[in-house]
């Protein structure tokens, strides 16, 4: 092989592999955990008034029955999105790595003052088959911890609504998970990793300005569906 063909190949594979990290790095996912009531409150301390969620889906949750894996950082859903119905698999680090596939999206995670780096991989449900797994996401997780797949349990399905923010100069969304009584609720803005501070800073001080209730501890749905279930308490950290 031509020693020019043979650089360009090795370099084009670095290119791919590394191309998770390189667009995770540019920006990162801020978001608020918001324990009011119900979204139509929140939406009136915002000033919006009685607005129809421009979407609404399904979602489920999975893990065993009592959760074990979310204390690892894995994460198990189905949900609909774009009209189609798709499976996904999250591993969460607690700092950046470059130990994952080329074809796993990365993201950093903020809720409250911690920061995290999750990866994901997003498979099609196929019709007519009871299989929710991929092969690809069975791999991609199974790189980290081993799983049983037959004892994920489903948790939901749950009706998913979202809202469009506009706040402080960002788009944002608002999104509240309908689990029975429960309303699992966060705000999300994308902002470049350079302005995190100072929109982090300036969102949290428009919310409370509102009288927004911002959940304590801090941390994603899936923790707050299992904690108030009775799976998980204050002691569990991820």
């Amino acid at each position: 092989m031509n020693s020019y063909y043979g650089i360009s190949i090795y370099y084009a594979l670095l290119l791919l592999w590394a191309s998770p990290f390189a667009a995770a790095k540019d920006k990162i996912n801020l978001q608020w955990a918001i324990c009011d009531k119900n979204p139509q409150d929140v939406l009136w301390k915002l000033g919006m008034g009685a607005p129809d969620p421009y979407k609404e889906n399904p979602i489920a949750y999975y893990d065993t029955k009592p959760p074990t894996y979310i204390s690892d950082g894995l994460m198990f859903r189905t949900k609909t999105s774009k009209g189609q119905n798709i499976s996904t698999v999250k591993v969460r680090f607690q700092k950046e790595t470059s130990d994952v596939p080329e074809w796993a999206d990365c993201v950093w995670d903020r809720y409250g003052e911690k920061a995290t780096f999750t990866c994901e991989k997003r498979c099609p449900l196929r019709p007519h088959t009871s299989t929710i797994w991929c092969k690809q996401q069975i791999e991609f997780v199974e790189h980290y911890e081993k799983v049983n797949w037959t004892e994920l349990a489903e948790f939901g399905p749950y009706q998913n609504a979202k809202w469009k923010l506009h706040i402080q100069g960002y788009k944002a969304k608002f999104d509240d998970v309908a689990a029975g009584p429960l309303h699992l609720m966060e705000i999300e803005a994308k902002v470049p990793r350079s302005k995190e501070k100072k929109a982090y800073q300036s969102f949290t001080h428009y919310l409370k300005r509102h009288r927004i209730i911002l959940c304590d501890p801090q941390e994603g749905k899936t923790r707050r569906l299992f904690r108030a279930l009775g799976y998980m308490s204050d002691k569990d950290e991820l």
